[in-house]
């Protein structure tokens, strides 16, 4: 994913990335329960009516593991991970970093590896995305 800041919001709006490696790696060294829940089919639903079940660490071929997080009011859970949540917020905060971005600057990440979001802002806020799929693997 590439996302460009077209216009700052007046105040707030800034970019939050959190690496998903790292939450990964935080939950199954210090709390392997909730690392295992939360790889379990369907445990997880994203979106509204349209969105679909999923979990929020998928492990591919090769042992690529993505991951799927939300945590707005279109996220709801199974109860079998409800109980992990605390500790899968507190991962993931503390993997979080900040981005204020001013015009013209942008960031590009591997989408199945950083999580992506925003703090709330006021004023006009402009940032373009653009979604695609690499050439190459990305380790």
């Amino acid at each position: 994913m590439l996302l460009v800041c077209g216009q700052a919001a007046v105040t707030g709006g800034e970019c939050l990335l959190t690496d998903g490696q790292a939450v990964h790696a935080d939950l199954f060294t210090g709390q392997r329960e909730a690392g295992v829940a939360l790889t379990q089919a369907r445990t997880a639903f994203f979106g509204a009516g349209d969105g679909h079940a999923t979990q929020v660490f998928t492990v591919h071929n090769g042992l690529r593991v993505s991951v799927r997080l939300w945590f707005d009011g279109l996220a709801r859970w199974n109860p079998i991970v409800a109980p992990y949540l605390p500790q899968l917020r507190a991962a993931a905060s503390r993997h979080q970093v900040g981005l204020a971005l001013a015009p013209g600057q942008g960031y590009l990440l591997d989408n199945e590896r950083w999580l992506n979001a925003r703090r709330a802002f006021t004023g006009d806020r402009l940032f373009w995305r653009a979604l695609g799929q690499p050439l190459l693997p990305m380790p």
